[in-house]
């Protein structure tokens, strides 16, 4: 089959790798219908995350939906010609992990995510013709009829992220709502927050496109290189700052921007992926703030993808109006570059292997 695979920082080629296998009675072998690439995928296209990576035999992408078209002994759910997805990380369902919540950590998978490399279980990626999918009966979902192709790739990461990082807000009526980082995840957490805030949202990004989308979706777009963010902030809050704070940024400095602009006693929801194992905080700010820190990056997607399903079913917000793009595989590389250089107008690409 063909499939995205990682040679080096910035060099993703369409290679022919051999088909997947049932491995164990647990396992399903699904056809891809279509596929996305998250931003979080771009720590491994750029090069950020090496030792998680082998190049010329990691296969990329963890976003999709698919149809099944082999069945192990053991599965119980699914059957032939189903159509499905799963979530990024792979959860059994029935460890202690997975029954408190925890699914991304799940003690029966190792923590393994589709797609992300030796470090996290040599899993293939969806960026592929065909996937083997472990665990099938634990975490992979059915796709409801309602849900199309194009919608339903959403349903592995950015929107179960975005339920999960607004859930954890708890935001109220009444309260000024920062969102940071107006990627597509940034952008779907974004609308959810404005269906339960009556203020209006203040989107922080340096990316004009992205800006002008949040824009469109009735938020304030500030630029963090350009605009006066002090200014901004104390006129939409009375002098005092944010009271929640959405951060989809996933770097040091975005989560420095969310303490700086809150009110004491705010709340930080972090959904970004955040790799800096050294960078500077400060104690104190959080401290005598009294801030409430929820970080969320390494999502628990399975357990926010029936919410999630619910309100793509029930028409409440469509994801499919951040695809910029549409390729096939052999767009992807330059696709996948275009993505990580930010390229005007480039926001979340629909791939069809």
């Amino acid at each position: 089959m063909r499939a995205a695979v990682y040679h080096g920082p910035g060099d993703v080629r369409i290679d022919d790798v051999q088909d997947p296998r049932i491995q164990d009675p647990r396992d399903v072998i699904v056809k891809t219908r279509t596929a996305s690439m998250c931003g979080s995928d771009l720590y491994l296209f750029n090069g950020e995350v090496e030792h998680m990576v082998t190049p010329g035999r990691t296969t990329l992408g963890h976003e999709i939906c698919a149809e099944v078209i082999e069945v192990g002994a053991g599965v119980g759910r699914f059957a032939m010609g189903d159509r499905v997805t799963f979530p990024y990380s792979v959860s059994c369902g029935t460890c202690f992990c997975c029954r408190t919540g925890q699914t991304a950590h799940c003690e029966t998978s190792g923590k393994a995510i589709f797609g992300f490399g030796v470090a996290f279980g040599d899993l293939g990626g969806s960026q592929a013709e065909y996937v083997r999918v472990p665990l099938a009966d634990g975490h992979l979902e059915q796709v409801p009829a309602e849900i199309g192709d194009e919608a339903a790739l959403f349903l592995s990461c950015n929107l179960p992220a975005a339920v999960t990082a607004v859930d954890a807000a708890e935001i109220e009526p009444t309260d000024v709502v920062a969102v940071i980082g107006c990627g597509p995840t940034g952008l779907l957490a974004l609308q959810l927050a404005g269906l339960r805030s009556g203020r209006e949202i203040l989107a922080f990004d340096r990316v004009a496109g992205r800006l002008d989308r949040a824009k469109e979706l009735g938020a304030q777009p500030i630029n963090v290189d350009s605009d006066e963010v002090d200014s901004a902030v104390a006129a939409a809050t009375s002098g005092r700052g944010v009271d929640k704070v959405i951060e989809f940024a996933g770097r040091g400095d975005a989560f420095n921007l969310a303490v700086a602009i809150t009110r004491p006693g705010a709340v930080i929801s972090g959904g970004g992926v955040y790799l800096e194992q050294t960078h500077p905080v400060s104690l104190f700010d959080m401290y005598f703030k009294n801030l409430q820190i929820r970080l969320n990056g390494f999502a628990n997607a399975k357990m926010g993808q029936w919410k999630a399903m619910q309100l793509m079913a029930l028409g409440v917000i469509d994801p499919t109006s951040l695809l910029t793009h549409e390729v096939d595989l052999a767009g992807l590389p330059q696709a996948a570059a275009a993505f990580a250089d930010r390229e005007p107008g480039f926001l979340k690409m629909l791939i069809r292997p």
